[in-house]
């Protein structure tokens, strides 16, 4: 039907035309008389894209009707001056006007390009697109642009506004995607949780509350009005202060560096304060150069306080292997009295040492350690380290560089002497303590090597370490309550765990003799256990003409017997002086304590000079002299390695306390104190101290040692002896 013209109802009227009419409903006004110029014809079909019939659909069936322009513009008229429509022709204009004219403006929004705020000269590889959009712009587009590539128009790019006004694109940090396939790469990025962004197809998004402590900055994500004096309270978090403080904890724990990394920890952290975690690094690597990084900046204090010392710097190292020895380091220590002249222990370096650990590779890494804090030769002390013969090459290197005498120079650390001693007493390895002729060396050696093995110390130390499952633990704790079943209730004794030996640790034997001294009885019964269970088995097996299961040794003898603990009593009671490592650490006590180890192991083993253990049968064992033997040899040893360097001895002579020990001790050794003297003069005239300061001793403790010293300071003591003849 052919479109009609309303007549001119006024002159101030805007509207010109109304849509057709869609249902074959005559749109002439109902005020017109006149009949159609001609007969109305079949109407045309009009034909309508689906996005047009879905809309007038919606529209006409909406309720209540959103009021259109022309409803509005209508309302707005005198009603002499409007001319209704004829009846049942409303909802058909109505949704046609709206598809037609509503819908289009609808259609035109979504597909316009908006470029307000681009600065084009930034984007000098992009341009405007060559046309618009023939769908609808995705919800992005609202916070960014929709650019083409100049020599490449069909590839797309979405620019975010907040990142181009930002400047973020020219610092290369992102906000450029391109969107040619898809755009969920843009949308991920702008649903970010980062100011400017936050935002999905609604608009922005509502922060969830985090678990745990709501940070400063989650709570201006989450919208919340903070106040400026309150912002700065709690504001400014330290990370570099939180990561100093989890570095020493890594550190001060030994803890491994991987702890920062793993999700757990980094979950607890964010509970915590959501700011710490996003401090913590997330890898190790990251980790590493952060501790170095704060080693190196640390390093010119170390080296101040150094350069303050009024003594020499005294210098101990050690080798240190990593799990799997894939790795091996050198801990180097400095020790010296600071200008408090307080005595400080500092660590100063871990060097990697790569390859074989020779004397002289060490010595290259120390020196190299030695150059970096400025210890000159004139500064330089002594060296404190284990016995290994490598040691020894590495300090005669140093000495031909820093120009000393190495035998003076090498002290040995008597903790580590001592744990050598204390392994000879336990398992007798020296063959000059065997007592017997050069050809019963090897079959003496033979019972040696068995009565380590099977013996009572032996047989013990199998036993404890068999206790190492959660099944055998129960097992052994079970039979210490069968044994205090047995005991009057004041003698009773509470479940205790064993205590295993170490071989670096000699103490550690000490420890585990004393524990299954307390224990034995529980230890017999856990062994008999063992013993008559084997013996079952064993018999099953021969039943059957099947091979015999597998056991250690102990559990096919006849366990520990009564008489096969009093070594074990001795060891612990010869080891219990020394039981508590580090006690004698003073070099001034070095001579003193090797004198009354001597004194001791030769008491133990003078019942024993004139004991034939070959008489008969029931003859004592020789293994326990065999032990004392090797124990005072291997003390003796290391005892005269002490004239080497005159420090040992001049640490005694300028004690207060120990000043006459030696002239006392070895009185009936004049040819001893002649060389000593000698040697100590020497030192005496060299050392030239760099200033004077008050020295400070404590009063030693009383014990076995202390009494033995006091016992030999007193001999023949007048008051004019106490004078210092080096002052």
């Amino acid at each position: 039907m052919a479109k009609r013209r309303l007549p001119q109802t006024s002159a101030r009227s805007k509207r010109t035309k109304v849509a057709a009419a869609t249902n074959n409903v005559a749109s002439t006004p109902e005020a017109s008389p006149e009949p159609a110029s001609k007969p109305a014809s079949k109407p045309r079909p009009q034909r309508r894209s689906p996005r047009k019939t879905l809309a007038a659909a919606s529209q006409a069936n909406a309720s209540p009707p959103i009021p259109t322009f022309e409803l509005q513009f209508l309302e707005s008229q005198a009603e002499a001056e409007i001319v209704a429509p004829t009846e049942g022709s409303r909802a058909g204009t109505v949704a046609t006007t709206e598809a037609g004219e509503g819908g289009q403006d609808e259609t035109n929004s979504a597909l316009v390009e908006n470029f307000d705020g681009i600065d084009w000269a930034r984007l000098p590889d992009f341009i405007k697109p060559l046309a618009r959009s023939k769908r609808p712009k995705s919800w992005i587009f609202q916070y960014g642009y929709r650019v083409v590539e100049r020599h490449a128009t069909s590839r797309i790019w979405f620019v975010c506004k907040y990142c181009h006004v930002h400047k973020t694109i020219d610092a290369g940090r992102g906000g450029l995607f391109n969107i040619t396939q898809a755009t969920t790469s843009a949308a991920t990025h702008l649903s970010q949780p980062k100011p400017g962004h936050n935002l999905t197809k609604d608009g922005p998004k509502l922060a969830q509350r985090a678990r745990g402590q709501l940070s400063l900055r989650q709570a201006f994500d989450a919208g919340l009005d903070v106040q400026q004096n309150t912002a700065n309270a709690f504001g400014n978090f330290d990370v570099e202060g939180f990561r100093t403080a989890t570095v020493m904890w890594l550190v001060n724990r030994n803890h491994p560096l991987s702890e920062l990394t793993t999700p757990d920890f980094r979950e607890m952290m964010r509970f915590a304060n959501p700011e710490a975690e996003a401090a913590l690094w997330v890898s190790n690597t990251s980790v590493s150069t952060f501790v170095m990084r704060l080693f190196r900046s640390i390093r010119p204090q170390v080296i101040d306080t150094l350069s303050g010392s009024v003594s020499k710097i005294h210098v101990s190292f050690d080798g240190w292997t990593t799990k799997g020895g894939k790795r091996g380091f050198f801990g180097v220590v400095a020790h010296f009295a600071d200008a408090a002249g307080i005595i400080r222990d500092l660590p100063i370096d871990l060097p990697e040492l790569a390859g074989a650990h020779t004397g002289e590779a060490i010595a290259k890494a120390i020196s190299t350690t030695l150059s970096a804090y400025g210890i000159t030769s004139d500064r330089l002390g002594y060296f404190v380290l284990d016995n290994a013969t490598n040691n020894d090459t590495a300090i005669a290197a140093l000495a031909r560089e820093y120009e000393f005498e190495s035998a003076h120079r090498r002290l040995r650390c008597s903790c580590h002497t001592l744990n050598l001693i204390g392994q000879a007493i336990i398992f007798g390895t020296n063959k000059d303590a065997y007592g017997n002729t050069q050809e019963q060396y090897n079959t003496e050696e033979q019972y040696m090597r068995e009565w380590r093995k099977d013996g009572p110390i032996g047989v013990l130390v199998d036993v404890i370490n068999y206790i190492k499952t959660p099944q055998q633990y129960e097992l052994f704790r079970g039979y210490q309550r069968l044994a205090n079943n047995n005991l009057p209730a004041e003698g009773r004794l509470k479940v205790l765990e064993p205590v295993k030996p170490v071989v670096t640790r000699w103490n550690s034997y000490y420890a585990a003799f004393e524990r299954a001294t307390k224990l034995q009885a529980a230890y017999n019964l856990y062994a008999e256990h063992h013993i008559n269970r084997v013996i079952l088995e064993d018999a099953h097996a021969a039943q059957r003409n099947n091979k015999r299961p597998d056991a250690p040794n102990w559990m096919r003898s006849t366990g520990l017997r009564a008489a096969d603990w009093a070594p074990l009593k001795y060891a612990t009671k010869r080891l219990e002086g020394r039981s508590k490592d580090g006690k004698y650490g003073a070099i001034y006590e070095v001579i003193p304590v090797f004198e009354y180890v001597l004194s001791k192991l030769e008491a133990r083993a003078r019942p024993f000079e004139h004991v034939d253990f070959n008489a008969h049968a029931e003859a004592l064992e020789d293994h326990l002299n065999v032990n004392l033997r090797a124990a005072w040899s291997k003390a003796n040893d290391y005892y005269n390695k002490l004239d080497d360097s005159p420090a040992y001895y001049a640490a005694v002579c300028l004690h207060p306390y120990y000043k006459n020990y030696c002239d006392v001790a070895w009185a009936d050794k004049a040819d001893w104190l002649t060389s000593a003297n000698a040697s100590f003069q020497q030192l005496w005239a060299a050392y030239k101290p760099q200033r004077a300061r008050q020295r400070y001793t404590t009063a030693p403790s009383s014990n076995n040692i202390d009494e033995a010293i006091i016992a030999i300071l007193s001999r023949n003591q007048t008051p004019q002896q106490s004078i210092d003849r080096h002052d």
